[in-house]
């Protein structure tokens, strides 16, 4: 088992919009999304998003998947535009273990502003949506 420090550097991957978990390998985000819309994955398959990855412009797909409800967690960073309470329940289970005082970095859509907030105030929050208002 990991120990706290290093727990939350582990996690890496994608919390859907349904909440589900899909752990991927650091650096290989994107090329997940491709194994879930090739899997079948409903909210992959519109034919905008099937464009936009077709495409294959990084910056634009992580930004359309963000607007799909999708969260990327990677290198102690959230990076999203909205949470439902599933993905803020997936959160927490997977931040359990972890470090309560260390702190995650929540980027705030495509804006660049980035929020630190402790994982203590992630485990007692009710209502996910503070988490991305940008004060």
């Amino acid at each position: 088992m990991l120990s706290q420090p290093e727990r939350l550097s582990e996690i890496s991957g994608w919390i859907l919009p349904c909440g589900k978990w899909h752990s991927t390998e650091e650096w290989w985000h994107i090329n997940a999304l491709y194994d879930l819309r090739d899997s079948g994955l409903s909210s992959l398959q519109e034919k905008t998003t099937l464009s936009i990855l077709a495409n294959g412009d990084e910056a634009q797909i992580r930004d359309h998947v963000a607007h799909l409800g999708f969260i990327k967690i990677s290198r102690c960073q959230l990076d999203g535009v909205n949470m439902s309470r599933q993905q803020l329940a997936t959160l927490q289970s997977l931040l359990f273990l972890c470090d309560p005082e260390q702190e995650i970095g929540i980027l705030i859509g495509n804006t660049g502003i980035i929020k630190n907030v402790n994982i203590s105030r992630i485990m007692k929050l009710k209502n996910p949506t503070v988490l991305f208002e940008e004060k």
